[in-house]
């Protein structure tokens, strides 16, 4: 694993919120915040020249939306990974964003709580959205639609692993048939609920259901 820390870079017009961001930010030793952008066209600059690893992304700025400058970044082939940190949290303003090119979402209410994770997931090449930000996909588009779009943020052995769990395999029988151990089918599927925005197995039987992963029973 890297000792190097994760480069993040906070773009939010309201220095109190940026202020606040530094203030969580800077106590986990494995951060470093490495510049600040008040407008859309300062955020895309700073990722370019800054080189950061993470851009922590405001949707309402002004000039340059937020959303306008997620697709600068990824037209401009950046690597930053991107979690939006938002106010608004409505199935289309969601989706926007995701199509636009975030890799994470997080309503600001819940900054707090659920940022520091987010960065952390979004690191690893994960997709990370909210369970408020989830429920309103799903919510604003059909069941099927809803659950397939959140079934996107899963890897492959996220989604095997909970096909498997809600066909009624113990964690040993999965971890026989993926062939890893029990401690890393409950890794798994728990990092898969918590994306989800599932906190009980009888939700992910029926998250299973609704998104068809039940239709064929394709395991190993």
């Amino acid at each position: 694993m890297s000792n190097k820390p994760i480069r993040i870079l906070l773009a939010d017009d309201h220095k109190v919120m940026r202020d606040g961001l530094r203030a969580l930010l800077e106590g986990e030793r494995d951060f470093l915040i490495v510049g600040e952008a008040e407008t859309g066209e300062s955020a895309v600059e700073l990722a370019e020249r800054l080189e950061c690893d993470i851009v922590i992304m405001d949707l309402s700025m002004p000039g340059m939306s937020g959303m306008d400058a997620i697709r600068a970044i990824r037209k401009k082939r950046l690597p930053a990974h991107i979690v939006v940190l938002s106010m608004h949290t409505d199935a289309d303003v969601v989706l926007q964003a995701v199509k636009a090119g975030c890799d994470g979402y997080v309503p600001k209410s819940s900054a707090h709580t659920n940022l520091l994770e987010a960065i952390r997931v979004v690191q690893r090449g994960e997709r990370y959205l909210h369970p408020i930000a989830a429920t309103s996909v799903i919510n604003g588009l059909n069941k099927k639609e809803g659950k397939a779009f959140l079934l996107d943020n899963l890897s492959d052995r996220e989604q095997k692993v909970i096909q498997l769990s809600a066909l009624g395999y113990t964690g040993e029988e999965i971890g026989q048939k993926l062939i890893i151990s029990p401690k890393t089918v409950e890794t798994y599927r728990r990092r898969a609920m918590a994306k989800l925005g599932l906190e009980h197995r009888s939700e992910l039987v029926r998250f299973a259901l609704q998104a068809g992963l039940l239709e064929e029973e394709t395991v190993l």
